[in-house]
């Protein structure tokens, strides 16, 4: 596993190198293969253990494993709770953005905040596809602290999860 997937998948890094994926490489005149198979590697005693030997053996063995869902712990009420923060604001005047490296205005956090088992790859991904899907919309308005013109996200509340 890539640091990255680790990232994406909430994946400590002392732990990604037990994930390994399997997947049909590209053959460049075939088509694209399908999805990713993904293992986790655990040891399994032997259970041959002896006075002389007292630990016994271990051998190393791969079980299916499913990376977590980006949509998994976020049902409607849950959708439409997150959508009401971010909808609000901050609260001093400021919105919630979807940008990168607007600091505390990263919308992406109220989703994390909400449900911590996300990682920040996956609330990055869940703000994307609510701004793809039109729910969340971003709009420009005047920082009250910065006094500048930026962009915020409002909900639309006809493309809400009903």
């Amino acid at each position: 596993m890539s640091p990255e997937e680790a990232k994406t998948f909430g994946i400590p890094e002392e732990d990604r190198r037990l994930y390994v994926r399997v997947d049909r490489a590209k053959v460049n005149i075939a088509r694209a293969a399908g999805g990713a198979k993904w293992f986790r590697l655990v040891g399994v005693p032997l259970g041959n253990a002896t006075d002389l030997y007292t630990a016994g053996d271990e051998v190393q063995t791969a079980e299916p494993w499913k990376p977590p869902e980006t949509w998994a712990d976020i049902d409607k009420p849950m959708a439409n709770l997150i959508l009401g923060k971010i909808g609000l604001g901050l609260g001093d005047g400021n919105f919630y953005t979807d940008a990168a490296r607007a600091g505390e205005r990263e919308a992406w956090r109220v989703v994390q905040a909400d449900v911590p088992s996300k990682s920040e790859k996956q609330a990055r991904e869940v703000v994307k596809s609510w701004v793809r899907n039109g729910v969340l919309v971003s709009f420009l308005y005047d920082n009250p602290i910065t006094r500048k013109s930026v962009r915020g996200l409002k909900v639309d509340d006809e493309k809400r999860p009903s």
